[in-house]
């Protein structure tokens, strides 16, 4: 085994859809039975739990810490883990599974489990939205809006997501100002997403050109347009397709300010995170964590 043999697997039990439930639940029964004793194997609870948890181990100087969920849960581990030695690994369990699949980390546990035997370590970027850590994409705006309402959805996975849009068809737009190092835009908005990685999950490529190991993020801004628009824009993100779409402009940096009267919503890593008023400050830490990824 690649370092030191100090492994840690936190299994969050509500990730994702009822199959990807089962899914953690074979995990879990698999390395209780099998792993080895230097592996410890932690079921995890509460947000409040898992952070501490997290830190413990981060302070026992773990190899790697893997956070066996979705994207949600990656973001709660990988914040505790900045800057530090102790790197992420994924067993990726959740609905969309956004940063596992950018990193081509295996949705098959067992796959994603052999990378605990045999990594390639990377140091990748982070970011900040308004001092509050992300890993994989934060944004404001439409998708923002699904993501709140996602929340209350008894449905999980792709087909919960994609009811949780039907039941959401109206998409409220607002004038913003997006500026950084290299220019500035602005205009009537209906979403804007920071992007460290390249999809939202289920291969939705919404930033097909993004790197996260590059010091920059890729601000993808959707344009106000003719709402009948939307089955060819969704189409276009499906397909990696954004970069010549005219409902999109893209601007790369390191450092950016979104400006805006009132308040909209915004999400980190596809989680409903609350309310943005007046303004988002999204900054890149470059090379801030360590990821175990397949060799």
């Amino acid at each position: 085994m690649a370092g030191s043999s100090k492994i840690a697997f936190l299994i969050n039990p509500a990730s994702g859809s009822a199959s990807s439930r089962k899914k953690g639940q074979s995990l879990l029964e698999h390395l209780q039975q099998n792993a080895p004793s230097d592996y410890e194997v932690m079921k995890t609870g509460s947000v409040e739990e898992m952070l501490d948890m997290t830190k413990h181990l981060t302070e026992k100087n773990y190899s790697a810490i893997f956070a066996c969920g979705g994207d949600g849960t990656l973001n709660l581990i990988s914040s505790q883990l900045l800057g530090t030695e102790t790197a992420l690994g994924i067993i990726p369990l959740g609905s969309g599974n956004g940063y596992a699949r950018h990193n081509h980390i295996p949705l098959d546990w067992a796959k994603a489990l052999a990378v605990a035997e045999n990594p390639t370590v990377k140091w990748k970027d982070t970011g900040l939205f308004n001092g509050l850590h992300f890993l994989n994409i934060a944004g404001v705006g439409y998708d923002a809006k699904i993501s709140h309402a996602f929340k209350d959805q008894k449905s999980r996975g792709l087909s919960g997501y994609a009811k949780t849009v039907m039941k959401n068809l109206r998409i409220d737009s607002f004038y913003g100002r997006l500026q950084n190092e290299n220019g500035i835009w602005d205009g009537k908005i209906w979403l804007v997403d920071f992007c460290n990685g390249s999809q939202w999950g289920n291969n939705f490529r919404i930033a097909p050109s993004a790197r996260d190991d590059d010091g920059s993020f890729c601000a993808v801004v959707v344009k106000k347009s003719n709402p009948l628009r939307m089955p060819i824009l969704g189409l276009g993100i499906a397909r990696g397709k954004t970069e010549n779409m005219p409902e999109i402009y893209l601007m790369n940096g390191a450092h950016f300010l979104l400006t805006f009267e009132g308040e909209v919503p915004f999400h980190l890593d596809g989680e409903a995170a609350g309310m943005a008023v007046n303004h988002a400050e999204i900054k890149v830490l470059h090379k801030s964590l360590r990821l175990w990824c397949p060799a």
